[in-house]
């Protein structure tokens, strides 16, 4: 396929609002079904954490991640079918199409899974004396540093007014997943310390993420 058979940007955008949201490319539609996606992240940022706390009595780093991914879906679709149409707040910068970009195009799912992976990680893998230190390095790399990585290529295009949306969309999805594991990056430049547990003995201690690492001897 030739370049000239490659859909524009606009194109594209029309063609998933209509696909996926039922929406027609005017404009009057389109702030019609960004009005409801809002309303739909105020519905999520409810419901879910109550249908957490009904079923397990606590909300936990699990259901409140959940809630964050469904207000911030729906709040990502309300900007883009709104400014869609919208032609002056679109990037003016041409689309390389280079490594960069290819780094870039995973910078969603690293703010998504980054954080995940981390969470999974802490809940199944034993933390150690001996092993707190490199799990705990592993989660800060994937919930920090792979997001900062990827949203890096994209800050090239935001230009003029494109910036007003593009910089503080990158900026504030990617702060999400660094806030995840802030108590975890804390603990490890900190490190563990030495508390005395109710049974009289010594232990090492993560304050943070309040971890035990098992009783000094």
């Amino acid at each position: 396929m030739s370049d000239s058979d490659q859909p524009t940007p606009q194109e594209t955008s029309d063609a998933i609002a209509h696909s996926i949201f039922g929406v027609e490319a005017d404009r009057a539609a389109r702030s019609r079904a960004a009005r409801e996606m809002i309303l739909s992240a105020l519905a999520a940022a409810i419901l879910i954490p109550a249908l957490f706390y009904l079923r397990f009595r606590d909300v936990g780093p699990l259901g409140w991640g959940t809630t964050i991914f469904f207000v911030v879906y729906c709040l990502l679709a309300a900007i883009g079918l709104y400014f869609g149409p919208h032609a002056e707040y679109h990037a003016r910068v041409p689309l390389r199409g280079d490594w960069l970009d290819r780094i870039g195009a995973f910078w969603l799912v690293a703010c998504v899974f980054g954080p995940l992976f981390s969470w999974i990680i802490l809940q199944v893998v034993p933390i150690t004396l001996d092993s707190w230190r490199m799990v705990y390095s592993l989660c800060v790399i994937l919930a920090v540093g792979l997001p900062l990585i990827t949203a890096l290529p994209l800050t090239r295009y935001a230009r003029g007014k494109a910036a007003l949306i593009a910089l503080p969309l990158l900026i504030g999805i990617t702060l999400l997943p660094i806030w995840s594991v802030v108590d975890v990056g804390r603990d490890l430049i900190a490190g563990p310390i030495v508390r005395q547990t109710s049974a009289g003995h010594a232990e090492s201690y993560l304050s943070y993420t309040e971890r035990s690492l098992g009783d000094i001897h």
